[in-house]
């Protein structure tokens, strides 16, 4: 486990949980889970300690342990796609 993902959230919650449910998640969650950490970790860009950053690697982090890269690829091309 990457050190970026000891101790707790910043709600006080054990990092390792959010972990946990990323590994639960089918890849169709997965990808809509993507997308949401995605928007939120631009949204938060003047948060540098916003856990959405963290969380955007680790589902980065969980796409790369399934050997499904492409699904993180598609949540982002979704996110920078100009209306």
């Amino acid at each position: 486990m990457s050190d970026q993902y000891i101790g707790n959230d910043n709600y006080g919650k054990p990092k390792s949980e959010y972990l946990v449910r990323l590994s639960n998640m089918n890849d169709n969650e997965l990808f809509e889970e993507c997308k949401r950490k995605i928007w939120l970790s631009a949204y938060a860009s003047n948060n540098p300690r916003s856990d959405y950053h963290w969380h955007c690697t680790a589902c980065y982090d969980e796409c790369l342990r399934r050997e499904k890269v492409n699904i993180y690829d598609k949540a982002y091309k979704y996110n920078t796609e100009e209306e």
